[in-house]
């Protein structure tokens, strides 16, 4: 999936209820990790529609910068439409106990590029096994 594909999904996603939110981190970590493949990164990022929840466009123009910035490529412009006034952790939206746990240990480990969005998501939540 293209940023604009995956943005586009994003919303699908985020209209269900309930809300799979791990589901969805899996798949912005493995979709993103596929623009490092090769050449893919220059044709991935086109500007995606908003999500409808400013948080994950925030999130997905972070991770889109970041992937940027590992294949050191200039990030997209349209990534820097986006800024938080209040942090978030994507797993805010979980109601596990772990959750505040996760949050913590994310914020040390945030790439600049998503912690500049208002975003704590580290960056071993986007490494594959």
């Amino acid at each position: 999936m293209t940023a604009k594909q995956l943005g586009d999904w994003l919303r699908s996603e985020l209209a269900c209820d309930p809300v799979d939110v791990n589901f969805m981190l899996r798949t912005i970590a493995h979709e993103s990790d596929q623009w490092l493949k090769d050449s893919m990164l220059p044709g991935a990022v086109e500007e995606p529609a908003s999500t409808g929840d400013q948080r994950w466009d925030a999130l997905l123009e972070g991770v889109v910068a970041y992937r940027s910035h590992q294949k050191k490529l200039k990030q997209p412009q349209w990534t820097k439409r986006t800024s938080l006034e209040v942090g978030w952790n994507p797993r805010d939206d979980s109601e596990t106990p772990q959750s505040v746990e996760y949050a913590l240990m994310d914020t040390l480990d945030t790439p600049v590029e998503i912690l500049d969005k208002g975003v704590t998501y580290s960056y071993r939540n986007m490494e594959l096994l």
